[in-house]
């Protein structure tokens, strides 16, 4: 399509964000990245998504974009201290934009976000209660392809 910028994606609301076109509360700006504030502000206070200038539907599209975004929310959340820093892939993976972003989500103790890997609290029910699961431990597996510890 003649005049078309192939670095926004068409209807892409991140797009429409990076050229001004739609509002957001912006937080940070570099210059190929920029990092906002999630509509409706987040999961936690200092929720921040960020995310490139350039339209790169995800993670595995552009591998030099993605280490440049992920680089900007390493540092942010070197100044946010304990946090996750999460990006998703398809919608299998719960990703609802198709425009990179990576999300950095302080935590703290008690905040109530539990994440699906994130163990349960395990309550003790008499001496030989399950302490979790891991190597020698019922329900632990290993994933092929990983080393096994030499037999001596």
């Amino acid at each position: 399509m003649p005049g078309l910028d192939r670095r926004f994606g068409a209807g892409c609301p991140f797009c429409h964000i990076v050229r001004g076109v739609a509002p957001a509360r912006v937080v940070r700006e570099w210059a190929d990245v920029l990092a906002i504030r999630p509509r409706g502000g987040g999961v936690t206070p200092g929720h921040v998504l960020v995310l490139p200038k350039t339209h790169v539907p995800d993670v595995a599209a552009d591998p030099v974009v993605s280490a440049l975004t992920m680089r900007h929310a390493a540092e942010l959340a070197a100044e946010v201290g304990d946090c996750n820093v999460i990006t998703s892939r398809g919608t299998a993976a719960t990703q609802t934009v198709l425009h990179l972003h990576i999300h950095v989500v302080p935590r703290r103790p008690g905040d109530g976000i539990q994440l699906p890997w994130t163990a349960a609290p395990q309550t003790q029910t008499g001496a030989g209660a399950e302490r979790g699961s891991g190597p020698g431990r019922p329900g632990h597996e290993r994933r092929a392809g990983t080393a096994r510890p030499a037999s001596r």
